[in-house]
């Protein structure tokens, strides 16, 4: 969700002159030259400042992530940003995430961040580049921060949900059923007690239905 207006208190330190040069640059730019902007910015080299004058850019950041947290209709499983015909909007979904964990890390004030329920849902992405970097932004969050830990609980709760889900082990050799044992065709016998149920995911390719009526 967007940041909520009402509640923010003006402060009264202005920001770094170039600071506030990026940010009025950054405001101004399409999504293309958001894009090109941000991939360019790979350190933070301007000065740290209150999150309070980044608030203009965290609600189109919002969009952003809201935008491609989408799930694809009749494929429920599916983000937006997962779609192959989708890398422009992936890629500046990756901008996004490795600039705000920059910002978050040299900025006060990180309470006033409100898109947490989007990371929570961009976590179940099945694009590994998209999971490490809502991680690199979480990480940022917990360190010398009760961030996480305030927050309320119907948006926690789901957030530590789905970092435990992300945290199992599927097995694996220590518990007497690792990589190569999954491969052979065994009598069942031979299954530890513990392998009691098998969980999985597939995907259906577009149009694989039409396919199948014809």
């Amino acid at each position: 969700m967007k940041v909520d207006r009402t509640k923010l208190k003006k402060t009264p330190t202005e920001a770094p002159a170039d600071c506030r040069s990026l940010i009025d640059k950054l405001k101004v730019c399409s999504d293309e030259q958001l894009l090109l902007e941000l991939q360019q910015i790979k350190t933070w080299n301007i000065g740290k400042c209150e999150l309070y004058h980044w608030v203009d850019l965290l609600d189109r950041f919002d969009g952003i992530l809201a935008d491609a947290g989408q799930t694809v209709e009749n494929m429920s499983w599916m983000l937006v940003c997962d779609r192959p015909e989708r890398e422009q909007l992936k890629a500046l979904l990756l901008a996004v995430l490795n600039f705000t964990a920059l910002l978050i890390e040299y900025s006060f004030s990180r309470h006033l961040y409100s898109s947490i329920e989007h990371l929570t849902t961009l976590l179940a992405s099945s694009d590994m580049q998209v999971v490490l970097a809502v991680l690199n932004l979480l990480y940022v969050f917990s360190k010398r921060s009760n961030y996480i830990t305030r927050l309320a609980s119907d948006k926690r709760t789901p957030l530590l949900s789905r970092l435990q889900h992300l945290a199992e082990s599927w097995g694996g050799k220590e518990n007497g059923f690792g990589l190569a044992e999954c491969c052979k065709d065994m009598h069942m016998s031979k299954y530890p007690p513990s392998a009691t149920t098998l969980h999985f995911e597939f995907y259906a390719e577009p149009g694989s239905e039409a396919k199948k009526k014809k």
